[in-house]
């Protein structure tokens, strides 16, 4: 809609999607500061779910939001400003699209910059034992687990002034194939198939290369997947992941896809998961072609364990009064949705058993 160049901020319609809107950012000079791995998602859509990238000291997408315009349940437009009042940004900016319909937003960005990217691997119990320092120790960082393995892979990026260079040619899709074949052909031979995941996955070759920020981030998803992600305390990260690892592994032996953690700083918006606390995120996932409910069920009562909250736009069976108990401005965040929306337009069956509301 329009851009300030100076600022590093871009007036967005909401429905723009993460795909265009890096070229669009890039084109004027001006970059997002942090992404996940997925550019699918329209800009009202990651805001309201609280879609993030992995970073200790970076937030998630709704943490740059400067203004906020939506359309209210009585059809008036409304707009709210950083500046002028904040806590309607903070109830707003993570909605789950029961807020009003969210029509423009503006972003603080920052100018754009280019990325060194490196992956490797290593035994998962050395990412566990150096698990904050590892994580803490570039911009932004993750890893992935992958199931019977005893490895992890380590991604992390850092800030580059270097000449881009090629990146390798992306096969997390043949990567993909090749543990579910094991797993469909090796099921009942658990330990040969442990044996060969191993040395294949020590095999993998480390990548090391710069590019443009939006040529970074983004990675190939095309196999289907349920997904189930909760967002840690920090510290517990370790803890949680190594028991869940543990679960998988002695009762779920179909499962094949890689396990991600990552980090996220602390934000004030109050359906935020990572409301005023450090994160760490644990997602883990499962074959949609077989039911999930199963690994999905045994999983959550780990992650709630640790305190975590699940993330608003994937599996887990929370409703209104556990979300009261892990949100602190769950109430406060109540109140606006119903000044907003006093006759429930917004709210579908599962909306409203979210928020606990009567329909």
């Amino acid at each position: 809609v329009s851009h300030d160049t100076a600022a590093n901020r871009a007036r967005l319609r909401a429905g723009t999607r993460l795909g265009p809107l890096m070229h669009i950012l890039q084109g004027i000079g001006q970059a997002l500061p942090n992404m996940g791995d997925i550019d699918k998602q329209a800009i009202g859509g990651a805001l309201g779910t609280a879609t993030h990238g992995s970073g200790p000291k970076l937030g998630a997408y709704h943490t740059q939001l400067e203004t906020v315009q939506l359309v209210d349940g009585t059809g008036k437009l409304r707009e709210y400003s950083r500046a002028g009042d904040q806590d309607m940004i903070h109830a707003t900016g993570v909605a789950l699209g029961a807020f009003g319909i969210l029509t423009e937003v503006t972003m603080k960005n920052i100018a754009a910059y280019r990325l060194r990217r490196r992956k490797w691997v290593l035994p998962i119990g050395d990412m566990l034992r150096d698990f904050e320092t590892m994580l803490a120790a570039h911009r932004s960082a993750e890893f992935y687990y992958i199931p019977f393995s005893g490895y992890a892979q380590f991604i992390a990026s850092d800030l580059s002034d270097a000449q881009p260079t090629q990146r390798p040619t992306e096969d997390d899709e043949k990567g993909l194939a090749t543990l579910r074949k094991l797993r469909t052909v090796l099921r009942w031979l658990p330990s040969l198939r442990r044996a060969l995941i191993k040395g294949a996955v020590k095999k993998v070759p480390a990548e090391d290369y710069v590019q443009d920020w939006l040529n970074v981030y983004v990675s190939d998803r095309r196999t289907k997947f349920n997904e189930m992600e909760y967002h840690l305390p920090f510290e517990e990260g370790p803890k949680a992941l190594a028991e869940i690892i543990a679960l998988t592994e002695k009762h779920f032996p179909e499962v094949f896809f890689p396990m991600e953690v990552r980090s996220v700083a602390p934000d004030e918006f109050w359906l935020s998961p990572f409301h005023k606390r450090l994160t760490c995120s644990i997602a883990i996932h499962h074959d949609a072609a077989n039911g999930p409910e199963p690994f999905m069920r045994a999983a959550e009562p780990i992650f709630r364990k640790y305190g975590g909250r699940p993330h608003w736009g994937k599996m887990h069976s929370l409703k209104a009064a556990d979300f009261k108990k892990l949100y602190p401005r769950w109430d406060d965040a109540m109140a606006v949705r119903r000044d907003i929306d006093p006759e429930n337009r917004f709210v579908s069956p599962y909306m409203a058993s979210l928020f606990g509301i009567d329909t």
